[in-house]
């Protein structure tokens, strides 16, 4: 274990007392620090579009008299571990209106009442840096310092003659691998932990910004992962340099390596999965109208029911008493609205004098018409759902092929992770599908669909006091970890192999 410590201590002072130590510490540190700056700032202003956005639909609500009325919104809040992977928080819609007779869906291209929308407008600070955030410093910056401080520790050493004579002193080779490797992370351990830490102060240092012991435990994952990452590039270069004679020729194949895994080779996976997409769907325009048809489906279900009844349509269902309106066409007012290409289908209903109506056959249609709108509502939503889950499913392709890179997996972990990622987002749109179930069944508890006051408060208005809530999943750092684990096992298997690999080279590493 001495002779270990020797050349872990001698790794760690040889890269420490080196200007590159110096210069990488200053550029990561300085660079972490802007880009946590422009994301709090980043942070603050989606945060209060949020706010503002939860009072809004707070007023509104306090509008609603009728069942009918019921126009809740789900909003995503903005994730404050996104300050240190921004990943899919400036992406997608940020608010999802939940109409009951209405899909909740999403296409490329903006249509009329569509109900995910975004709020709020972009940060011009962000289209300056882009997506520079805290993990993409560690995944770009951290990967290059670790290379830079693996290139010549065998063949440099070579080089300058001092590893014939480190191995004329009868250390073993084991040894020698073992003691570079825990001394070059020793070295670089000290910038990762307190380039996070100064990160962790500027972002504590907004007034909005606060982090519970949840958030905490997944930054100190995020850490656990990054020097795992780091790791993963320090061997890399610690095997180049063993296969290679003269340092020169490690860094510049080192560098190589570090340009295809960092930028060209996830850019190239997505281009060619959106040029050659495996998995091809129709156009989003018949799907579109696939759903229109849906309506038409439910208004002859509709129609059916009425006319089996004994009436022809719903206006002639209500008995009106003497002195009512004497226009029959005063009495019932009907309001529709339409989206494009007819994609939804809502019907309201007004009625003059209703203290001179008999609604009871009215109420019992409602109580049939209105369920069903909701189910045909569902048909249409999974039609039109059809083009995002084949653009999942190419991302997912993508991703893939992305993975090959570890500093892809480095990138999908940490996201993970952070609960920034596009499952994360995908989470969220799924998660107002299910509030508009939940609140669907709320109502028909409350046989509300039947009910007077579905169209009308002259008998009181709608008892909207117990109307679920939407709430937003948070994971523990258990769960993240279930969902990230097997990109840290691909991780974590990188460094074995490439350990074993710089191991083995070594011990047949020959000096002539």
């Amino acid at each position: 274990m001495h002779t270990l410590w020797l050349v872990i201590q001698r790794e760690f002072v040889s890269n420490v007392l080196t200007s590159r130590f110096l210069i990488g510490f200053i550029v990561c540190l300085l660079s972490t620090a802007v880009a946590v700056f422009v994301q709090v700032d980043d942070y603050e202003k989606r945060l209060a579009g949020y706010n503002a956005a939860i009072r809004e639909a707070e007023a509104e609500a306090q509008n609603w008299e009728l069942y009918y009325n019921i126009n809740p919104k789900a909003h995503r809040k903005p994730n404050p571990l996104g300050i240190f992977n921004v990943g899919a928080e400036n992406l997608g819609a940020n608010t999802v209106t939940i109409e009951l007779a209405k899909p909740v869906f999403e296409l490329t291209y903006p249509i009329l009442g569509e109900p995910a929308q975004k709020r709020g407008a972009d940060n011009p600070l962000l289209a300056m840096f882009l997506t520079i955030d805290v993990v993409f410093i560690f995944k770009i910056v951290l990967s290059a310092l670790a290379i830079l401080f693996a290139f010549n520790t065998i063949s440099g050493e070579r080089e300058d003659g001092t590893l014939k004579l480190v191995l004329s002193n009868a250390i073993p080779r084991d040894m020698i691998v073992l003691g570079k490797y825990l001394g070059g992370m020793l070295s670089l351990f000290p910038i990762v932990f307190i380039s996070l830490i100064v990160a962790l102060i500027i972002a504590l240092s907004s007034r909005v910004t606060a982090f519970d012991g949840n958030d905490i435990s997944h930054i100190v994952l995020i850490f656990a992962v990054s020097l795992l990452y780091v790791s993963t590039w320090y061997l890399l270069g610690l095997l180049l340099s063993i296969w290679t004679k003269t340092p020169a020729t490690t860094l510049i194949l080192s560098m190589v390596v570090w340009v295809m895994l960092t930028i060209v080779h996830a850019n190239m996976a997505t281009i060619v999965v959106e040029k050659f997409p495996p998995y091809q769907s129709k156009p989003e325009a018949e799907y579109v109208r696939s759903a229109a048809d849906v309506w038409d489906q439910f208004q002859k279900e509709r129609d059916t029911y009425i006319k089996q009844r004994g009436y022809e349509n719903l206006r002639d269902s209500i008995v009106w008493e003497p002195g009512a309106s004497s226009e029959r066409s005063d009495r019932f007012l009907t309001f529709f609205s339409y989206g494009i290409e007819n994609l939804y289908f809502i019907e309201g209903y007004i009625l003059n004098d209703i203290d001179k109506a008999d609604t009871a056959i009215f109420q019992e249609i409602l109580g049939y018409q209105e369920p069903l709108r909701i189910t045909y509502a569902d048909k249409a939503e999974a039609i039109l759902n059809k083009p995002a889950e084949e653009r999942e499913r190419n991302a997912k392709f993508a991703d893939v092929l992305a993975r090959i890179s570890f500093a892809d997996v480095y990138h999908y972990a940490v996201g993970t992770i952070a609960g920034t990622d596009r499952q994360s987002y995908n989470d969220f749109i799924q998660d107002s599908r299910a509030y508009k179930r939940e609140i669907v069944e709320y109502l028909k508890d409350k046989a509300v669909f039947s009910s007077r006051a579905w169209f009308s408060n002259d008998q009181g208005a709608a008892d909207l006091t117990a109307l679920p809530v939407f709430q937003q999943r948070r994971f523990s750092l258990s769960e993240s970890f279930s969902r990230a684990y097997i990109d840290i096992l691909i991780l974590l298997a990188w460094n074995i192999v490439l350990f074993m690999a710089a191991y083995v080279s070594f011990l047949r590493y020959d000096m002539s």
